[in-house]
């Protein structure tokens, strides 16, 4: 059985290249974007749509967002905060206070916060 070595080197040197590589879409038309639709597929939740009535009015957000859908469309609701924070990273990207990479980070540890560590913490 072989052994996959751990190299800091090129963890080091794909974080760095991450974090220098330019974010691909435009943060600010993302952000207004997603925003939108949140919006618009919210209301036809509570309008009782179903997900396929959402997913052929909105087929480019659906397929570009599908955890985003499934959140919103989530019988139990969703976790708000969680999302707000996502689009504001989106919105920092955008606005150049925040690079992708660093907004990545920050979400992942908004994550981590509010899922990963209590569910840590209630096993102990």
């Amino acid at each position: 059985m072989s052994k996959i070595g751990f190299n800091r080197d090129s963890v080091k040197n794909l974080s760095e290249k991450a974090a220098n590589e330019p974010t691909r879409f435009n943060a600010t038309e993302r952000s207004a974007f997603v925003k939108d639709h949140i919006e618009k597929i919210t209301k036809m939740v509570k309008d009782k749509h179903s997900v396929d009535d959402i997913k052929a009015v909105f087929p480019e957000f659906c397929e570009q967002y599908p955890n985003i859908l499934e959140m919103i469309t989530r019988p139990g609701g969703y976790d708000q905060r969680s999302l707000d924070m996502m689009i504001r990273m989106l919105e920092k990207m955008g606005q150049g206070a925040a690079s992708q990479h660093e907004a990545s980070i920050q979400v992942g540890q908004h994550l981590l916060n509010a899922y990963v560590k209590p569910q840590l913490d209630s096993t102990e």
